[in-house]
């Protein structure tokens, strides 16, 4: 399946040069020259967006691009697509990037330049029982929609400090990562040397999820029972296998939104 993104007007400075040394100018032929050919491997999250930032930078510099997008799949979202149970459109599913936060800067500008409509993530009715834990034998947790005074006490009774740790560290390693998009450091060139520069490397992103939160001191049930649930629902990995950010962002939940029909119609908005 292939998408292209069109091409951005020519500089001024392109037409004129080339008057200047032939006397004429064939558009073909400068497009030909000043055009740079860009192909990207995946239609998901990270190569829509990628096109359409290139594209968006690129039409703001005056440079033409020309942007193939090559996917597999017949279909733009990658792991944010939309599926209907038992092929009933009445019950929608989302296979996997079901919601978003308020952090997520980007996420949450795309949707509302594309005019999408997001619904909080607990809009859902909801009974009595809004929060269960199954750890393959018994719920290890069960929590009332809207918990009162009497569920935090439980919490804390069951797992001490350890929420109260995971918050801290959540807030914190949030702060570093957004750090990233503001100046000094954005834009940046290197991935890698704009997370040294905010810490992220030394604090999280050097550990495993496990190791991370061994550092703050919340390894044990809650890791268990909470986090490595959460890291389950999200990332279908378990603690070794994903670093202390993704541990950290993955219980960064506030704001919880989603897309009204699938999240995957950003990433088509942002191809078309």
């Amino acid at each position: 399946m292939l998408f292209s993104l069109g091409r951005a007007v020519l500089p001024a400075w392109f037409t004129l040069g080339c008057l200047l040394q032939r006397g004429s100018c064939d558009s073909q032929d400068v497009l030909q020259v000043a055009t740079k050919r860009v192909a990207v491997i995946g239609a998901g999250a990270g190569g829509s967006s990628a096109a359409y930032y290139l594209k968006q930078k690129a039409d703001e510099s005056g440079f033409a691009v020309d942007i193939t997008i090559f996917e597999r799949n017949p279909y733009v979202g990658g792991r944010s697509t939309t599926v209907d149970v038992f092929g009933n459109p009445a019950y929608p599913i989302e296979l996997g990037a079901s919601i978003f936060v308020e952090v997520n800067r980007n996420l949450v500008a795309a949707a509302k330049a594309f005019g999408l409509e997001t619904e909080s993530a607990t809009r859902a009715q909801v009974s009595a029982l809004q929060l269960g834990v199954w750890n393959g034998e018994e719920f290890v947790v069960v929590q009332k929609y809207g918990s009162g005074w009497w569920d935090v006490v439980k919490l804390f009774w069951r797992y001490g400090l350890a929420p109260l740790r995971v918050q801290s560290a959540m807030k914190s390693t949030v702060q570093k990562f957004l750090r990233m998009y503001e100046a000094p450091h954005f834009p940046f060139r290197s991935l890698t040397r704009v997370a040294q520069d905010v810490e992220l490397i030394e604090t999280t992103t050097g550990f495993t999820g496990r190791q991370f939160l061994e550092t703050i001191d919340a390894a044990g049930k809650f890791a268990e029972d909470i986090v490595q649930a959460s890291t389950r629902v999200n990332y279908g990995q378990n603690l070794e296998l994903i670093h202390g950010l993704e541990t950290m962002v993955c219980m960064a939940t506030d704001g919880a939104v989603a897309v009204v029909g699938g999240n995957w119609q950003i990433f088509e908005g942002m191809i078309n």
